[in-house]
């Protein structure tokens, strides 16, 4: 009875997650977080000599075409505190592609599925129309779980110096299925390419009150100085970056340790390796940045996404985000039709 009444919650968490998040992307006419973004386009090249165990899709030498998007997840403002995301696609389409890597700053997320639906329902929970988010759902759902709180505000970055300076994690469990036979997981991040300090990160009064994002009053930079600047940036020079990987080795029992959100790898048994580099050439323009689609169930054999099979498993998000991220496209694919995006 009781693996019976999981199975509906998760159900039901499920439906009610990609239904919400459906919502949004037609009442935004796009996507339903991370709205206002900048793209661009150029080469990923997998490192010629690789430390990790051979793999059948990450050969060394191996180059990809790549397109990148970066965004932030809430405001409109660039300037505001907000979590800043990095989306790379492994293919020079907007949709197909044989992997979709998914980064947001920060190195830890929510614990799981039920954890993902609180917080979403405490963002929304009182929002003003002129609000993107609920600032009071915010601190009372930070207060009522310090933990999360902790989590949300490491994600956080102030007004940041550019998009090409920040450091991504892809914080969700993967597979990695090397040639040795042996069963291995891999979280992913893309880092700068002077491999420098990690910029706008927060301090005080910021990592005590997370809710409180908007822009503070000296701020005198336009809403969208990081997109302009990651363009200017493109129309100089290439922008560079380094995807790293690491693994952590299957382990019999319970793999609370590998999957938990709450806290990372271990640095010494799972070390960053250097995986590529990813040189972006071009900036994409608004349509071509607006028609991308990213989902982490695009994956190789050799990869692929951990699902989780009730509310309370951290990798339930995982089988939501794959989820959300079908419906909420179809969503998006209605609304640019009528924008003419899509012919």
């Amino acid at each position: 009875m009781k693996k019976i009444w999981e199975t509906i919650l998760f159900f039901f968490y499920l439906v009610g997650t990609a239904l919400l998040f459906s919502l949004a992307a037609f009442q935004k006419k796009g996507r339903s977080t991370h709205k206002y973004g900048v793209g661009g386009a150029g080469t990923l090249k997998v490192v010629e000599s690789p430390e990790f165990p051979e793999h059948e899709f990450w050969q060394g030498g191996k180059v990809f075409p790549v397109r990148l998007r970066h965004g932030a997840v809430t405001f409109e403002d660039d300037a505001a505190m907000d979590i800043r995301s990095a989306s790379i696609k492994l293919s020079d389409y907007e949709e197909e592609s044989p992997l979709d890597i998914i980064m947001n700053t920060g190195p830890r997320t929510f614990r799981d599925l039920t954890d993902f639906w609180n917080f979403t329902l405490a963002s929304i929970n009182g929002k003003g129309e002129d609000e993107p988010v609920s600032s009071e759902g915010l601190k009372a759902y930070c207060q009522s779980e310090p933990i999360f709180k902790e989590i949300f505000a490491e994600t956080m970055r102030r007004a940041p110096d550019s998009f090409s300076q920040l450091y991504y994690d892809s914080k969700l469990v993967n597979y990695f299925k090397a040639k040795d036979g042996k069963l291995r997981y891999v979280k992913y991040r893309l880092i700068p390419e002077d491999r420098g300090l990690d910029s706008g990160l927060i301090s005080g009064e910021d990592w005590e009150k997370p809710w409180l994002q908007k822009r503070r009053p000296e701020e005198t930079r336009p809403i969208d100085y990081l997109r302009r600047e990651y363009v200017e940036r493109l129309s100089q020079k290439p922008v560079i970056y380094h995807l790293q990987l690491r693994l952590h080795e299957d382990m019999e029992g319970d793999k609370t340790e590998i999957f938990t959100q709450e806290r990372e790898w271990s640095e010494d048994s799972s070390p960053w390796l250097d995986l590529a580099t990813v040189t972006i050439e071009r900036a994409l323009s608004f349509e071509e940045t607006e028609k991308l689609s990213f989902n982490i169930g695009r994956q190789p054999d050799s990869l692929g996404a951990v699902e989780g099979y009730s509310a309370q498993d951290p990798n339930s998000v995982n089988a939501a985000r794959i989820r959300i991220y079908g419906l909420s496209l179809a969503v998006r694919r209605f609304v640019y039709q009528k924008k003419g995006f899509f012919d």
